[in-house]
Order: structure tokens, then C-alpha cells, then sequence
């Protein structure tokens, strides 16, 4: 997906500026996506200035909301 941006030239160096760390994006991509899918608390994430560097990547600011969740029930806890 990331390839398909109109930007994506940007990242791989245009006019003579210096490529991007491409697979850096992707891997905090992935993190970021993980991280949402391991803790349900999470409603809302805000990544602002995901920021990608020649060699690795940083998330300057990030504001996520968490909601109280019920846990799941145990299996094969008996009532």
C-alpha cells in the first residue's frame, strides 16, 4: 500500500534528495498495528508526525485514547 501513494517517489529520493527508510515506515507500521490488536483497550490511536529518516523512522507524537473493556470469561471456568 505504501508504494501505491502519490508520495511514495518522495520516500525512494526525488530530485536529487536522499531516499528514505521505506521498510523502517512498514516495520512501525506493523508495530503500531500490533500493539492495537494485542490490547483491546485501545479505541483510538493518533500517530501525528510519523517522521522517516535516511535510516530508521520515529513516531514524534502519539495520543491514544483507552476504554474500560469486560474481560472475557475464562475458558472452562465453571459458574
Amino acid at each position: 500500500m505504501i508504494r501505491e501513494l502519490k508520495t511514495y517517489p518522495l520516500l525512494k529520493g526525488f530530485r536529487g534528495s536522499v531516499a528514505s527508510d521505506v521498510a523502517a515506515l512498514e516495520d512501525g507500521l506493523l508495530r503500531v498495528s500490533a500493539m492495537v490488536e494485542d490490547i483491546p483497550q485501545i479505541a483510538e490511536l493518533d500517530c501525528n508526525r510519523f517522521v522517516i529518516h535516511e535510516s530508521g523512522a520515529n513516531i514524534l507524537d502519539a495520543r491514544i485514547r483507552v476504554t474500560a473493556i469486560a474481560p472475557r470469561p475464562l475458558v472452562g471456568a465453571r459458574r
